[in-house]
């Protein structure tokens, strides 16, 4: 009686390993029938996920004849983020024959204006100027030297962490070592000199913003200088 049922487990055993490879090789064979495209974060910006399917359609075939097991997702992924404006990309498969895709944009930080316009985003990484989408980033204006890139972000970012002086941020240039920064509220320009002690300078330019919104001042301001220590000079 043991012996019996010690044949029957077995069986079932295999039977049940049988089907699973079966199915499992039928999963594989399956037909790739749509996709799905995903983007994350604020959604899509400068792509569009019809743009995205054709990509993928053109350099895997018709989906109708491709399988589940024929597809190299790590080369899909890879010919997504070779596309400018794509940070990061994911493809997967569905058990019922999707082709899943989870796409995240680079996010520009600043607009480079100059012969050749492009943005920049948080990692110091270019790409192209859209014309379907036109973020609300800061602009500068000039050519842009690998030495004061570093610079530049870290000013930017700056910025952008206060949501006062982020609304505020408009144009940015760079002069004899200094950047000058215009504000969309205000007519002077604030010359920001350079990186050093940084967050005292820009409390600096809060407070003086603040005053002016307060009182009336007696001289109308071009330029403000943040340069020098503890003190605000303007002309």
């Amino acid at each position: 009686m043991k012996l019996k049922n010690n044949i029957f487990f077995g069986l079932t055993l295999i039977v049940i390993i049988l089907l699973s490879a079966f199915a499992h090789q039928q999963n594989k064979r399956r037909k790739i029938g749509s996709i799905s495209i995903n983007f994350k974060s604020d959604g899509p910006k400068f792509l569009s996920p019809s743009f995205v399917n054709k990509l993928l359609i053109q350099n895997i075939g018709e989906l109708s004849s491709e399988t589940k097991d024929s597809l190299d997702l790590s080369r899909l992924e890879t010919l997504l983020e070779n596309t400018p404006y794509i940070l990061n990309a994911e493809a997967f498969c569905f058990p019922e024959g999707t082709l899943g895709i989870n796409i995240l944009e680079k996010k520009p930080l600043v607009m480079i204006q100059g012969d050749n316009s492009y943005y920049l985003d948080n990692f110091g990484s270019e790409f192209p100027v859209s014309e379907s989408y036109s973020p609300l980033i800061p602009i500068y204006n000039g050519e842009l030297n690998s030495s004061n890139k570093n610079n530049l972000l870290t000013l930017v970012n700056f910025f952008n962490e206060d949501p006062f002086l982020k609304s505020e941020i408009e144009t940015i240039y760079n002069k004899s070592n200094s950047f000058y920064v215009g504000l969309k509220s205000y007519d002077f320009e604030v010359e920001i000199g350079g990186m050093s002690m940084i967050l005292d300078k820009l409390l600096k330019l809060k407070v003086f913003c603040t005053y002016q919104e307060n009182n009336e001042l007696e001289k109308k301001y071009k330029l403000i200088s943040l340069k020098f220590k503890n003190q605000i000079v303007g002309s």
